[in-house]
């Protein structure tokens, strides 16, 4: 029988997910080789988005140039999931195994749908892929909040909402049932909150929770150089975050979603979804406390009832209404599949004050250094 590598059809390979798996499962497997969809964006043809993306992910991964060697075994199609280029895909048939990573992760607003039916569209051009290149399985990435506004334990072949915080998490969870209902062979995956590696906090793209270090970050910039002190010096920022409180907000490491997906990815696709969530959930009160401490910045409380918010207060509300909800779930990811699937060990970690700080003061180094020391 003639030999030939494992060829995936993929699709999101610039993004945090997507570039992160890629680069382990080339990295570890020479016999692996990936077809790439990716649009052009930003004045850059998909092509150089790529190599910019492998090359900044094997920086992050600590093999500095190792992407001249990975990126000879990628093929770059310049196209969109939304109308894929099945006439040029077909031209590297046959596939092993489609990975659709792709989805427009916006947690705001959607007036005009096109975060719903990005992921919708792109969803059901992935399934019509794998059938019209009779390709044997298919890996999906999710997301665990397609668990919506669950509250209590939520089992990862389960599929209870009801409801949805945003048009995201809807889109998401169609998308799933697609998947499910398709009758092709799924790997499933859900990702929680995506933040920093464990042992150092530092992430390549920040995203999503960061947006609220930044504006932090920005806050105490401002007011020590109103008052003319340096921007590490000590300050009362006096700020109040309108928020519910939770002891469940799932981060999870950067580095464990790779090692986990990817792990995963070696298993036989038997119609199995797995939480992407780690087993130990923070606080809000972890996170301000960490915040509080890595800025030198007291005075920030997370309280449920703000009279009279200044004008800082209000912006922050504004600028973040979006991701409190994450920050108030009630949900318990289980971790059954991926327990029984790759071993204890892989869930043996745990993010605690200690790791929170690492990552504030890893984000301020990298994006605001003159605020730490």
């Amino acid at each position: 029988m003639e030999y030939r590598t494992l060829k995936i059809l993929l699709t999101g390979i610039t993004g945090l997910v997507g570039a992160s798996v890629v680069t382990e499962l080339l990295s570890k497997h020479a016999d692996y080789e990936v077809i790439a969809i990716c649009r052009s964006g930003h004045n850059s043809p998909a092509q150089l988005r790529v190599e910019r993306t492998i090359a900044e992910q094997c920086a992050f991964d600590g093999i500095p140039g190792a992407e001249v060697e990975l990126m000879k075994r990628i093929t770059v199609i310049d196209g969109d999931v939304t109308k894929l280029p099945f006439d040029e895909i077909a031209k590297y048939a046959p596939f092993d195994t489609m990975f659709h990573c792709a989805a427009d992760v916006n947690l705001g607003k959607d007036p005009e749908g096109k975060t719903y039916a990005t992921n919708m569209n792109g969803t059901i051009n992935a399934i019509e892929a794998v059938r019209r290149f009779n390709i044997p399985n298919m890996h999906y990435v999710s997301t665990a909040y397609v668990a919506g506004t669950s509250v209590g334990r939520v089992m990862e072949d389960d599929m209870p909402a009801t409801g949805w915080i945003n048009s995201y998490e809807r889109s998401k969870f169609n998308a799933e049932k697609l998947v499910r209902e398709s009758g092709i062979p799924f790997s499933i995956y859900r990702p929680s909150i995506i933040v920093g590696r464990l042992k150092d906090g530092l992430i390549r793209k920040p995203l999503a929770f960061y947006r609220i270090l930044e504006f932090f970050g920005r806050l105490k910039s401002h007011r020590c150089h109103k008052m003319g002190i340096a921007a590490n010096a000590p300050l009362d920022l006096s700020l109040r975050l309108k928020s519910k409180t939770s002891d469940k907000i799932y981060f999870v490491p950067v580095d464990y979603v790779q090692t986990a997906i990817s792990s995963l990815f070696l298993h036989p696709t038997v119609n199995k979804t797995y939480h992407i969530t780690g087993e130990s959930p923070v606080s809000t009160d972890l996170i301000a406390e960490a915040c509080s401490s890595v800025l030198k910045a007291s005075g920030l409380v997370v309280t449920e009832d703000v009279p009279d918010p200044t004008a800082s207060e209000q912006l922050l509300n504004k600028m973040i209404e979006d991701l409190m909800p994450y920050f108030t779930t009630q949900i318990i990811f289980d971790n059954t599949n991926v327990r029984n699937t790759l071993g204890d060990e892989v869930l043996n970690w745990k993010q605690d004050l200690a790791f929170l700080k690492r990552m504030a003061y890893s984000y301020y180094k990298q994006e605001m250094p003159d605020l730490v020391d």
